[in-house]
Protein backbone atom coordinates (compact mmCIF):
# COMPACT_ATOMS: atom_id res chain seq x y z
CA UNK A 1 0.00 0.00 0.00
CA UNK A 2 1.60 3.25 -1.08
CA UNK A 3 1.14 6.22 1.24
CA UNK A 4 -0.22 9.45 -0.16
CA UNK A 5 2.47 12.05 -0.65
CA UNK A 6 1.95 15.78 -0.16
CA UNK A 7 4.21 18.74 -0.71
CA UNK A 8 3.81 20.87 2.38
CA UNK A 9 6.29 20.76 5.22
CA UNK A 10 5.42 20.50 8.89
CA UNK A 11 1.74 19.62 8.56
CA UNK A 12 0.22 16.49 10.02
CA UNK A 13 0.22 14.91 6.59
CA UNK A 14 3.92 14.43 7.29
CA UNK A 15 5.23 11.95 9.84
CA UNK A 16 5.29 13.46 13.31
CA UNK A 17 8.48 13.43 15.30
CA UNK A 18 9.30 13.70 18.96
CA UNK A 19 12.85 14.52 19.97
CA UNK A 20 14.04 13.89 23.52
CA UNK A 21 16.13 16.78 24.80
CA UNK A 22 18.60 14.73 26.84
CA UNK A 23 21.75 15.24 24.79
CA UNK A 24 23.75 17.11 27.46
CA UNK A 25 24.21 16.56 31.19
CA UNK A 26 21.60 19.21 32.00
CA UNK A 27 18.32 18.83 30.17
CA UNK A 28 14.82 20.19 30.36
CA UNK A 29 12.31 17.59 31.50
CA UNK A 30 8.67 17.50 32.54
CA UNK A 31 8.26 16.55 36.22
CA UNK A 32 4.77 15.34 37.12
CA UNK A 33 4.38 15.49 40.90
CA UNK A 34 2.70 12.81 42.99
CA UNK A 35 0.06 13.92 45.53
CA UNK A 36 1.74 15.89 48.29
CA UNK A 37 4.83 16.76 46.28
CA UNK A 38 6.23 20.30 46.06
CA UNK A 39 9.07 22.09 44.31
CA UNK A 40 10.59 23.03 47.67
CA UNK A 41 10.79 19.39 48.72
CA UNK A 42 12.30 18.40 45.39
CA UNK A 43 14.98 21.07 45.85
CA UNK A 44 15.74 19.66 49.29
CA UNK A 45 16.02 16.10 47.99
CA UNK A 46 17.86 16.66 44.69
CA UNK A 47 19.44 20.10 44.99
CA UNK A 48 18.32 23.42 43.50
CA UNK A 49 17.36 23.55 39.83
CA UNK A 50 15.79 26.14 37.49
CA UNK A 51 12.03 25.86 36.96
CA UNK A 52 11.01 26.95 33.46
CA UNK A 53 7.25 26.56 33.86
CA UNK A 54 4.74 25.47 36.51
CA UNK A 55 1.24 24.15 35.77
CA UNK A 56 -1.41 23.87 38.42
CA UNK A 57 -3.94 22.03 36.25
CA UNK A 58 -1.79 18.88 36.30
CA UNK A 59 0.56 19.67 39.22
CA UNK A 60 3.64 19.49 37.04
CA UNK A 61 6.62 21.61 36.06
CA UNK A 62 9.29 21.98 33.41
CA UNK A 63 12.71 21.95 35.02
CA UNK A 64 16.34 21.95 33.94
CA UNK A 65 17.92 18.97 35.72
CA UNK A 66 21.34 17.41 35.72
CA UNK A 67 21.75 13.72 35.02
CA UNK A 68 22.18 13.03 38.75
CA UNK A 69 19.08 15.05 39.64
CA UNK A 70 17.04 13.18 37.05
CA UNK A 71 18.17 9.86 38.47
CA UNK A 72 17.34 10.90 42.04
CA UNK A 73 13.90 12.28 41.25
CA UNK A 74 13.00 9.30 39.08
CA UNK A 75 13.16 7.19 42.26
CA UNK A 76 11.48 9.78 44.49
CA UNK A 77 7.98 8.86 45.77
CA UNK A 78 6.97 12.53 45.49
CA UNK A 79 7.41 12.31 41.70
CA UNK A 80 4.83 10.55 39.55
CA UNK A 81 6.90 10.67 36.36
CA UNK A 82 9.80 12.40 34.61
CA UNK A 83 9.36 12.82 30.87
CA UNK A 84 11.82 14.22 28.32
CA UNK A 85 10.99 17.54 26.72
CA UNK A 86 9.81 16.66 23.22
CA UNK A 87 9.21 18.50 19.98
CA UNK A 88 5.69 18.18 18.59
CA UNK A 89 5.00 18.95 14.96
CA UNK A 90 1.88 20.24 13.34
CA UNK A 91 0.39 17.87 11.30
CA UNK A 92 -12.46 21.86 3.19
CA UNK A 93 -14.61 21.91 -0.85
CA UNK A 94 -17.08 19.15 -1.13
CA UNK A 95 -16.74 18.05 2.48
CA UNK A 96 -19.26 20.63 3.79
CA UNK A 97 -21.95 19.06 1.62
CA UNK A 98 -21.08 15.37 1.87
CA UNK A 99 -20.59 15.42 5.65
CA UNK A 100 -23.89 17.23 6.22
CA UNK A 101 -22.67 20.67 7.31
CA UNK A 102 -24.17 22.63 4.41
CA UNK A 103 -27.60 21.01 4.75
CA UNK A 104 -27.60 21.43 8.53
CA UNK A 105 -26.87 25.14 8.11
CA UNK A 106 -29.67 25.43 5.54
CA UNK A 107 -32.23 23.40 7.52
CA UNK A 108 -31.43 24.49 11.07
CA UNK A 109 -29.82 27.89 10.57
CA UNK A 110 -26.94 27.62 13.03
CA UNK A 111 -23.42 28.94 12.39
CA UNK A 112 -21.97 29.27 15.90
CA UNK A 113 -23.28 32.85 16.11
CA UNK A 114 -25.10 32.74 19.45
CA UNK A 115 -25.35 36.51 20.02
CA UNK A 116 -27.48 37.02 16.90
CA UNK A 117 -25.11 39.60 15.44
CA UNK A 118 -23.48 38.24 12.27
CA UNK A 119 -19.97 39.56 11.64
CA UNK A 120 -19.74 40.67 15.28
CA UNK A 121 -17.76 38.29 17.45
CA UNK A 122 -17.86 38.14 21.24
CA UNK A 123 -17.63 35.65 24.10
CA UNK A 124 -21.38 35.07 23.77
CA UNK A 125 -20.79 33.25 20.48
CA UNK A 126 -19.45 29.71 20.54
CA UNK A 127 -15.71 30.16 21.16
CA UNK A 128 -12.93 27.80 20.08
CA UNK A 129 -9.28 28.06 21.13
CA UNK A 130 -6.86 27.06 18.36
CA UNK A 131 -3.40 26.04 19.61
CA UNK A 132 -1.17 26.10 16.56
CA UNK A 133 1.29 28.29 14.62
CA UNK A 134 -0.91 31.37 14.96
CA UNK A 135 -3.72 32.97 12.95
CA UNK A 136 -3.43 35.47 10.11
CA UNK A 137 -6.33 37.69 11.16
CA UNK A 138 -5.83 39.90 8.08
CA UNK A 139 -7.12 37.20 5.73
CA UNK A 140 -10.58 38.10 4.40
CA UNK A 141 -12.04 34.92 5.87
CA UNK A 142 -10.87 35.82 9.38
CA UNK A 143 -10.63 39.63 9.43
CA UNK A 144 -14.01 40.64 10.89
CA UNK A 145 -12.75 40.74 14.48
CA UNK A 146 -13.27 36.99 14.74
CA UNK A 147 -10.06 36.44 16.75
CA UNK A 148 -11.25 37.77 20.12
CA UNK A 149 -8.26 36.54 22.14
CA UNK A 150 -4.57 35.92 21.52
CA UNK A 151 -1.47 34.59 23.27
CA UNK A 152 1.97 34.09 21.74
CA UNK A 153 4.18 31.62 23.63
CA UNK A 154 6.85 31.63 20.92
CA UNK A 155 7.78 35.26 20.21
CA UNK A 156 5.66 37.19 22.71
CA UNK A 157 3.91 39.34 20.11
CA UNK A 158 0.64 40.94 21.17
CA UNK A 159 -1.29 40.86 17.88
CA UNK A 160 -2.34 37.75 15.92
CA UNK A 161 -0.06 36.55 13.11
CA UNK A 162 1.03 33.28 11.52
CA UNK A 163 4.59 32.78 10.27
CA UNK A 164 3.95 29.21 9.13
CA UNK A 165 0.43 29.07 7.70
CA UNK A 166 -0.82 25.90 9.35
CA UNK A 167 -2.80 27.64 12.08
CA UNK A 168 -4.55 29.92 9.59
CA UNK A 169 -5.54 26.97 7.41
CA UNK A 170 -6.86 25.11 10.47
CA UNK A 171 -8.73 28.14 11.86
CA UNK A 172 -10.50 28.84 8.57
CA UNK A 173 -11.59 25.21 8.24
CA UNK A 174 -13.18 25.56 11.65
CA UNK A 175 -14.73 29.02 11.29
CA UNK A 176 -13.67 30.84 8.11
CA UNK A 177 -16.15 33.25 6.51
CA UNK A 178 -15.56 32.19 2.92
CA UNK A 179 -15.52 35.87 1.89
CA UNK A 180 -12.70 35.21 -0.57
CA UNK A 181 -14.56 32.23 -2.03
CA UNK A 182 -17.85 30.93 -0.64
CA UNK A 183 -16.92 27.38 -1.69
CA UNK A 184 -14.27 27.39 1.04
CA UNK A 185 -16.44 28.66 3.90
CA UNK A 186 -15.59 27.11 7.26
CA UNK A 187 -17.85 24.80 9.22
CA UNK A 188 -18.93 27.34 11.87
CA UNK A 189 -18.41 30.84 10.44
CA UNK A 190 -20.37 32.41 13.29
CA UNK A 191 -18.00 31.06 15.95
CA UNK A 192 -15.35 33.24 17.58
CA UNK A 193 -11.70 32.22 17.85
CA UNK A 194 -8.96 32.52 20.44
CA UNK A 195 -5.53 32.03 18.91
CA UNK A 196 -2.65 30.54 20.90
CA UNK A 197 0.72 30.35 19.17
CA UNK A 198 2.67 27.40 20.57
CA UNK A 199 4.39 26.29 17.34
CA UNK A 200 7.25 28.17 15.73
CA UNK A 201 7.69 29.16 12.09
CA UNK A 202 8.79 25.63 11.17
CA UNK A 203 5.73 24.09 12.82
CA UNK A 204 7.45 22.70 15.92
CA UNK A 205 6.64 23.19 19.58
CA UNK A 206 8.04 21.76 22.81
CA UNK A 207 6.10 19.79 25.39
CA UNK A 208 6.38 22.53 27.99
CA UNK A 209 5.20 25.23 25.57
CA UNK A 210 2.17 23.19 24.55
CA UNK A 211 1.28 22.35 28.15
CA UNK A 212 1.53 26.06 28.95
CA UNK A 213 -0.78 26.79 26.02
CA UNK A 214 -3.42 24.33 27.24
CA UNK A 215 -3.08 25.74 30.77
CA UNK A 216 -3.63 29.27 29.40
CA UNK A 217 -6.81 28.16 27.59
CA UNK A 218 -8.10 26.62 30.82
CA UNK A 219 -7.24 29.77 32.78
CA UNK A 220 -8.96 31.98 30.18
CA UNK A 221 -12.09 29.83 29.88
CA UNK A 222 -14.23 32.28 31.85
CA UNK A 223 -12.71 35.35 30.18
CA UNK A 224 -13.53 34.23 26.65
CA UNK A 225 -16.11 31.49 27.34
CA UNK A 226 -13.88 28.91 25.63
CA UNK A 227 -15.74 25.66 24.94
CA UNK A 228 -13.44 23.93 22.44
CA UNK A 229 -9.68 23.51 22.01
CA UNK A 230 -8.39 22.40 18.61
CA UNK A 231 -5.00 20.66 18.60
CA UNK A 232 -3.78 19.71 15.13
CA UNK A 233 -0.41 18.30 16.17
CA UNK A 234 1.00 15.35 18.02
CA UNK A 235 3.77 12.82 18.52
CA UNK A 236 4.51 9.38 17.19
CA UNK A 237 2.64 6.53 18.86
CA UNK A 238 2.01 4.44 20.67
CA UNK A 239 1.01 6.31 23.80
CA UNK A 240 -0.90 5.18 26.88
CA UNK A 241 -2.34 8.66 27.35
CA UNK A 242 -0.81 8.95 30.82
CA UNK A 243 1.89 11.52 30.00
CA UNK A 244 1.63 15.05 31.37
CA UNK A 245 0.37 16.60 28.13
CA UNK A 246 -2.41 14.02 27.89
CA UNK A 247 -3.20 14.62 31.55
CA UNK A 248 -3.72 18.36 31.09
CA UNK A 249 -5.83 17.67 27.99
CA UNK A 250 -8.05 15.50 30.19
CA UNK A 251 -8.14 18.30 32.76
CA UNK A 252 -9.39 20.70 30.10
CA UNK A 253 -12.32 18.36 29.49
CA UNK A 254 -12.98 18.21 33.23
CA UNK A 255 -13.09 22.03 33.26
CA UNK A 256 -15.74 22.18 30.53
CA UNK A 257 -13.60 22.50 27.37
CA UNK A 258 -13.71 19.73 24.77
CA UNK A 259 -10.23 19.03 23.33
CA UNK A 260 -10.47 18.03 19.66
CA UNK A 261 -7.17 16.41 18.68
CA UNK A 262 -5.78 15.17 15.36
CA UNK A 263 -5.03 11.43 15.48
CA UNK A 264 -1.81 11.83 13.48
CA UNK A 265 -0.57 10.47 10.17
CA UNK A 266 1.31 7.33 11.17
CA UNK A 267 -1.14 4.88 9.61
CA UNK A 268 -2.13 2.41 8.47
CA UNK A 269 0.06 0.57 10.97
CA UNK A 270 -1.61 -0.31 14.26
CA UNK A 271 -0.80 1.54 17.50
CA UNK A 272 0.34 4.76 15.85
CA UNK A 273 -1.81 7.17 17.89
CA UNK A 274 0.53 9.24 20.08
CA UNK A 275 0.15 12.03 22.63
CA UNK A 276 -2.04 14.03 23.09
CA UNK A 277 -4.38 12.10 20.77
CA UNK A 278 -4.28 9.15 23.19
CA UNK A 279 -5.78 11.25 26.01
CA UNK A 280 -8.91 9.43 27.18
CA UNK A 281 -11.17 12.51 27.27
CA UNK A 282 -10.01 14.01 23.98
CA UNK A 283 -12.17 13.70 20.88
CA UNK A 284 -9.53 12.12 18.66
CA UNK A 285 -10.07 12.60 14.94
CA UNK A 286 -9.03 10.31 12.09
CA UNK A 287 -9.46 10.98 8.37
CA UNK A 288 -11.86 9.66 5.76
CA UNK A 289 -11.98 11.24 2.32
CA UNK A 290 -15.23 12.34 0.68
CA UNK A 291 -16.90 11.74 -2.70
CA UNK A 292 -15.06 14.72 -4.16
CA UNK A 293 -11.77 12.85 -3.62
CA UNK A 294 -12.45 9.49 -5.29
CA UNK A 295 -15.16 8.50 -2.83
CA UNK A 296 -15.56 7.85 0.88
CA UNK A 297 -12.53 5.80 1.97
CA UNK A 298 -10.24 5.62 4.98
CA UNK A 299 -7.15 7.78 4.46
CA UNK A 300 -4.32 5.23 4.46
CA UNK A 301 -1.99 7.52 6.41
CA UNK A 302 -4.50 8.23 9.21
CA UNK A 303 -3.11 6.94 12.54
CA UNK A 304 -4.63 3.89 14.21
CA UNK A 305 -5.05 2.47 17.66
CA UNK A 306 -5.13 0.78 19.97
CA UNK A 307 -3.37 2.95 22.51
CA UNK A 308 -0.44 1.50 24.41
CA UNK A 309 -2.82 0.55 27.24
CA UNK A 310 -5.25 -1.18 24.89
CA UNK A 311 -7.98 1.44 24.41
CA UNK A 312 -9.73 2.03 21.10
CA UNK A 313 -8.63 5.26 19.45
CA UNK A 314 -9.31 7.32 17.35
CA UNK A 315 -12.91 8.32 18.16
CA UNK A 316 -14.44 9.61 14.92
CA UNK A 317 -13.29 10.34 11.36
CA UNK A 318 -13.74 13.65 9.56
CA UNK A 319 -12.66 14.81 6.10
CA UNK A 320 -8.89 15.23 5.90
CA UNK A 321 -7.92 14.73 2.25
CA UNK A 322 -7.47 17.61 -0.19
CA UNK A 323 -8.99 20.28 2.04
CA UNK A 324 -8.88 23.84 0.71
CA UNK A 325 -8.78 26.69 3.22
CA UNK A 326 -7.28 30.14 3.85
CA UNK A 327 -3.64 30.75 2.93
CA UNK A 328 -1.73 32.90 5.42
CA UNK A 329 -0.08 36.01 4.04
CA UNK A 330 -2.17 36.02 0.87
CA UNK A 331 -4.94 38.39 1.93
CA UNK A 332 -7.64 36.44 0.11
CA UNK A 333 -5.97 33.30 -1.25
CA UNK A 334 -6.45 29.62 -0.54
CA UNK A 335 -4.29 26.52 -0.38
CA UNK A 336 -5.05 22.80 -0.33
CA UNK A 337 -3.57 20.41 2.24
CA UNK A 338 -4.24 16.91 3.54
CA UNK A 339 -3.87 15.39 6.98
CA UNK A 340 -5.69 14.69 10.21
CA UNK A 341 -4.70 18.29 10.98
CA UNK A 342 -7.48 19.22 8.55
CA UNK A 343 -10.01 16.66 9.82
CA UNK A 344 -9.75 17.85 13.44
CA UNK A 345 -10.89 21.48 12.90
CA UNK A 346 -13.72 20.27 10.66
CA UNK A 347 -14.95 18.13 13.57
CA UNK A 348 -14.30 21.01 16.01
CA UNK A 349 -16.49 23.21 13.82
CA UNK A 350 -19.29 20.64 14.03
CA UNK A 351 -18.89 20.66 17.82
CA UNK A 352 -19.38 24.44 17.68
CA UNK A 353 -22.63 23.94 15.73
CA UNK A 354 -23.78 21.36 18.29
CA UNK A 355 -23.14 23.92 21.04
CA UNK A 356 -25.02 26.53 19.03
CA UNK A 357 -28.20 24.44 19.17
CA UNK A 358 -27.61 23.13 22.72
CA UNK A 359 -25.18 25.21 24.75
CA UNK A 360 -25.67 23.15 27.92
CA UNK A 361 -23.80 20.12 26.60
CA UNK A 362 -20.71 18.98 28.53
CA UNK A 363 -17.54 17.78 26.79
CA UNK A 364 -18.45 14.17 27.60
CA UNK A 365 -21.94 14.63 26.15
CA UNK A 366 -20.63 16.28 23.00
CA UNK A 367 -18.19 13.43 22.44
CA UNK A 368 -20.86 10.80 23.13
CA UNK A 369 -23.46 12.27 20.78
CA UNK A 370 -20.96 12.77 17.98
CA UNK A 371 -19.76 9.17 18.23
CA UNK A 372 -23.27 7.69 18.53
CA UNK A 373 -24.43 9.60 15.45
CA UNK A 374 -21.42 8.55 13.33
CA UNK A 375 -21.74 5.98 10.55
CA UNK A 376 -19.94 2.68 11.18
CA UNK A 377 -17.01 2.28 8.82
CA UNK A 378 -15.12 -0.90 7.81
CA UNK A 379 -16.53 -2.84 10.80
CA UNK A 380 -19.54 -2.37 13.08
CA UNK A 381 -19.00 -0.71 16.45
CA UNK A 382 -16.08 1.30 17.77
CA UNK A 383 -12.73 0.04 16.52
CA UNK A 384 -9.10 1.16 16.39
CA UNK A 385 -9.04 2.03 12.69
CA UNK A 386 -11.92 4.52 12.43
CA UNK A 387 -13.32 4.76 15.96
CA UNK A 388 -17.10 5.17 15.82
CA UNK A 389 -16.82 5.73 12.07
CA UNK A 390 -17.55 8.54 9.63
CA UNK A 391 -18.73 11.87 11.01
CA UNK A 392 -22.37 12.63 10.22
CA UNK A 393 -22.64 16.31 11.11
CA UNK A 394 -26.31 16.61 10.22
CA UNK A 395 -27.28 13.70 12.47
CA UNK A 396 -25.13 14.94 15.38
CA UNK A 397 -26.62 18.44 15.26
CA UNK A 398 -30.15 17.11 14.84
CA UNK A 399 -29.69 14.73 17.75
CA UNK A 400 -28.50 17.27 20.32
CA UNK A 401 -30.95 19.94 19.21
CA UNK A 402 -34.03 17.72 19.25
CA UNK A 403 -34.56 18.64 15.60
CA UNK A 404 -36.02 16.76 12.65
CA UNK A 405 -34.94 16.50 9.06
CA UNK A 406 -33.17 14.35 6.51
CA UNK A 407 -29.44 14.55 5.95
CA UNK A 408 -27.68 14.85 2.60
CA UNK A 409 -27.82 12.12 -0.01
CA UNK A 410 -24.60 10.10 -0.04
CA UNK A 411 -23.49 6.96 -1.91
CA UNK A 412 -24.58 3.52 -0.71
CA UNK A 413 -22.31 2.05 1.94
CA UNK A 414 -21.54 -1.60 2.65
CA UNK A 415 -19.28 -3.39 5.14
CA UNK A 416 -18.32 -7.01 4.65
CA UNK A 417 -15.29 -9.29 4.54
CA UNK A 418 -14.02 -12.80 4.04
CA UNK A 419 -10.79 -14.79 4.32
CA UNK A 420 -8.13 -16.17 2.03
CA UNK A 421 -7.15 -19.77 2.72
CA UNK A 422 -3.74 -19.96 1.05
CA UNK A 423 -1.02 -17.73 -0.35
CA UNK A 424 -1.72 -17.05 -4.01
CA UNK A 425 -5.47 -17.53 -3.64
CA UNK A 426 -8.03 -15.03 -4.88
CA UNK A 427 -11.55 -13.90 -3.89
CA UNK A 428 -13.92 -12.28 -6.36
CA UNK A 429 -16.65 -9.82 -5.37
CA UNK A 430 -19.41 -8.76 -7.77
CA UNK A 431 -20.38 -5.08 -7.57
CA UNK A 432 -23.48 -3.87 -9.38
CA UNK A 433 -23.15 -0.14 -10.20
CA UNK A 434 -26.48 1.58 -10.83
CA UNK A 435 -25.21 5.14 -11.36
CA UNK A 436 -21.96 6.78 -12.42
CA UNK A 437 -22.67 9.92 -10.37
CA UNK A 438 -20.42 8.82 -7.48
CA UNK A 439 -17.02 7.13 -7.33
CA UNK A 440 -16.44 3.51 -6.44
CA UNK A 441 -14.39 3.53 -3.24
CA UNK A 442 -13.03 0.35 -1.69
CA UNK A 443 -11.01 -0.03 1.50
CA UNK A 444 -9.46 -3.35 2.52
CA UNK A 445 -8.01 -3.65 6.02
CA UNK A 446 -6.31 -6.69 7.51
CA UNK A 447 -7.38 -6.82 11.19
CA UNK A 448 -4.68 -6.50 13.82
CA UNK A 449 -1.02 -5.78 13.28
CA UNK A 450 0.31 -8.94 11.64
CA UNK A 451 3.24 -8.41 9.27
CA UNK A 452 2.89 -11.91 7.79
CA UNK A 453 -0.04 -11.04 5.51
CA UNK A 454 0.04 -9.05 2.30
CA UNK A 455 -3.27 -8.85 0.42
CA UNK A 456 -3.83 -6.83 -2.76
CA UNK A 457 -6.95 -5.62 -4.59
CA UNK A 458 -7.86 -4.94 -8.23
CA UNK A 459 -11.04 -3.50 -9.73
CA UNK A 460 -12.23 -4.87 -13.06
CA UNK A 461 -14.73 -3.08 -15.34
CA UNK A 462 -17.76 -4.80 -16.92
CA UNK A 463 -15.71 -5.36 -20.11
CA UNK A 464 -12.94 -7.09 -18.15
CA UNK A 465 -10.44 -4.22 -18.17
CA UNK A 466 -8.54 -3.72 -14.90
CA UNK A 467 -9.29 -0.12 -13.91
CA UNK A 468 -7.34 0.21 -10.66
CA UNK A 469 -4.91 -1.76 -8.52
CA UNK A 470 -3.66 -1.35 -4.96
CA UNK A 471 -0.77 -3.69 -4.20
CA UNK A 472 1.30 -2.23 -1.41
CA UNK A 473 2.73 -4.09 1.56
CA UNK A 474 0.83 -2.57 4.49
CA UNK A 475 -2.37 -3.75 6.18
CA UNK A 476 -4.60 -1.43 4.12
CA UNK A 477 -5.31 -1.24 0.41
CA UNK A 478 -7.50 1.48 -1.12
CA UNK A 479 -9.07 2.06 -4.53
CA UNK A 480 -11.10 5.06 -5.63
CA UNK A 481 -12.26 5.58 -9.19
CA UNK A 482 -15.19 7.17 -11.00
CA UNK A 483 -17.06 4.53 -13.06
CA UNK A 484 -17.49 5.27 -16.74
CA UNK A 485 -20.51 3.00 -17.21
CA UNK A 486 -23.13 1.24 -15.13
CA UNK A 487 -23.06 -2.54 -14.87
CA UNK A 488 -21.30 -5.31 -12.97
CA UNK A 489 -17.77 -4.63 -11.79
CA UNK A 490 -15.55 -7.20 -10.07
CA UNK A 491 -13.24 -6.64 -7.10
CA UNK A 492 -10.39 -9.15 -6.93
CA UNK A 493 -8.75 -9.77 -3.54
CA UNK A 494 -5.44 -11.63 -3.82
CA UNK A 495 -3.11 -13.07 -1.21
CA UNK A 496 0.43 -12.17 -2.18
CA UNK A 497 1.51 -13.87 1.01
CA UNK A 498 -0.24 -15.18 4.10
CA UNK A 499 -3.71 -16.41 4.95
CA UNK A 500 -6.60 -15.18 7.07
CA UNK A 501 -9.42 -12.71 7.26
CA UNK A 502 -9.86 -9.24 5.85
CA UNK A 503 -12.47 -6.50 6.18
CA UNK A 504 -13.90 -4.63 3.20
CA UNK A 505 -15.65 -1.29 3.04
CA UNK A 506 -17.49 -0.19 -0.12
CA UNK A 507 -18.97 3.17 -1.07
CA UNK A 508 -20.73 3.59 -4.44
CA UNK A 509 -24.18 3.93 -6.02
CA UNK A 510 -25.50 0.41 -6.40
CA UNK A 511 -26.53 -2.81 -4.70
CA UNK A 512 -24.57 -4.74 -2.07
CA UNK A 513 -21.40 -6.58 -3.13
CA UNK A 514 -21.64 -10.36 -3.48
CA UNK A 515 -18.80 -12.83 -2.90
CA UNK A 516 -18.93 -15.02 -6.02
CA UNK A 517 -15.65 -16.89 -5.65
CA UNK A 518 -13.77 -17.63 -2.42
CA UNK A 519 -10.14 -18.65 -2.55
Amino acid sequence: MKKLVTTFVALLAFPLTQTPALASDRATVIVHLAPGGSVRELHERAGAFPVRARWHAVDALAASLTRVQRARLARDPLVRSIEPERTYRITASTARASYGVAKAAADFGMTGDRDGAPKTYTRTDVVACVIDTGIDSSHVDLNQGQVIGWKDFVNGRTSPYDDNGHGTHVSAILAGQGDGNAAYRGVAPGAALVGVKAMNSSGAGSTSTIISAVQWCIDKKATYNIRIINMSFGSNGPSSGTDTLSAIVNTAADRGILPVVAAGNGGPAASTVGSPAAAAKALTVCSISDPGVKGFSVSPWSSRGPTADGRAKPDVCGPGQTITSAKAGSGNGYVTHSGTSMAAPFVAGVVALMLDVNNALTPAQLKYHMMVSAQDWVVAGTDSDTGAGRLQAYEAIKRVGGLSGTGPAVPNHYMTGSSLRASGNEDQWSIRIASTSSPIAVTLIIPGASASKDFDIRLRAPNGTVLATSNGTSRQETIGITPGVTGTYVLLVDSYTGIGGYDLDFSYNGSAPVLVSNG
